[in-house]
């Protein structure tokens, strides 16, 4: 008897003693902690500015004798790979616009862009994520390649001086093509689970000085241009039941 009632025993001990490890071993996480990765869908739209050989400010754009204010479109799809870092690839579709009096010059561009990049949430590298953080800084980082038509024209006669593309460049259409890298700041506002509001601006840098078939020595030797934008984006996740301690 004590013989069979022994292996039994020692059986139900050692299960006790298992179950018991995958218990502690398991991460019991609070709903307030509760992070839900998934597939979001952004839409966007905002002003260009460019920062090119043709421009009147330095800095900020004229809007005499003309505008230098363009129009960007952005669809953006990304994922959240930790909680402080999402990836994702856009397609930008923008005009821009520039502008030198004393030159008797302005330039105008059309755009398709494609990039890849990373957000990142400084804040969620040195505190733990909550579901009722409503506000979320981040820094964009990003490569690209930009596919452009662009024409040089003089103001006083309205006639093209010089253009780029229009089928006589190597990139998609006959665009001229261009690699970019991105740099800039944004911020997004959690309406709920779903559905939340972003701000971003982000300068794209180009390898040339060609953008706007204007070439100056005395100026950098890399074009760029700004896209800032207001944006609407959409979740789709799955939501997680488990681990978590129910209230």
């Amino acid at each position: 008897m004590t013989f069979k009632v022994r292996p039994c025993l020692f059986a139900i001990i050692a299960l006790i003693l298992l179950f018991g490890r995958s218990v502690s071993a398991q991460s019991i996480v609070h709903r307030m902690y509760l992070f839900n990765p998934g597939l979001i869908v952004t839409v966007s739209s905002g002003p260009t500015v460019t920062f090119t050989d043709i421009k009147k400010n330095s800095v900020f754009p004229s809007i005499s004798p003309e505008n230098e204010l363009g129009t960007s479109y952005q669809l953006t799809l990304s994922w959240d790979v930790f909680q402080f870092l999402r990836a994702g690839g856009q397609l930008a579709v923008a005009n821009m616009k520039g502008v030198k009096p004393n030159g008797n010059l302005k330039f105008q561009a059309q755009t398709i862009e494609g990039n890849f990049s990373i957000n990142i949430n400084p804040l969620l590298l040195f505190i733990p994520y909550r579901t009722d953080q409503l506000w979320a800084p981040y820094i964009i980082l990003g490569i690209g390649l930009s596919y452009y038509n662009s024409d040089l024209m003089s103001i006083a006669e309205n006639r093209t001086v010089a253009s780029r593309g229009y089928g006589s460049g190597s990139g998609f259409l006959g665009r001229v093509i261009e690699g970019v890298a991105l740099g800039g700041l944004g911020v997004s506002y959690k309406i709920n689970e779903n559905w939340s509001v972003r701000f971003e601006t982000a300068n794209r840098w180009m390898n040339s000085d060609k953008f706007d078939s204007f070439e100056s020595l005395n100026r950098s030797p890399y074009d760029f241009y700004n896209l800032t934008t207001f944006g609407v984006s959409y979740k789709i996740f799955k939501p997680s039941t488990y681990p978590m301690v129910r209230e």
